[in-house]
């Protein structure tokens, strides 16, 4: 029974460092405003890229419309 307590924690830790691994995104937080074909404006080019990759993930489609504010 503790062996199967003892898989069952390893399994729910890997889920968890899997999870949140795909979650980071290590961006810098200079303020550099650009504009997501989502109508969003997002601090910097690296956020954008960020939330695109999570998007697409997801099956939408994020890009890049222009530097600055929407």
């Amino acid at each position: 029974m503790r062996f199967f307590a003892l898989i069952a924690l390893c399994l729910f830790a890997l889920l968890s460092l899997t999870v949140a691994q795909e979650e980071f995104c290590p961006c810098p937080r200079n303020l550099a405003p650009v504009c997501g074909s989502d109508s969003k404006t997002y601090s910097n080019k690296c956020d954008l890229d960020c939330q695109a990759t999570k998007a697409s993930r997801e099956g939408r489609s994020l890009t890049f419309i222009k530097e600055g504010r929407c």
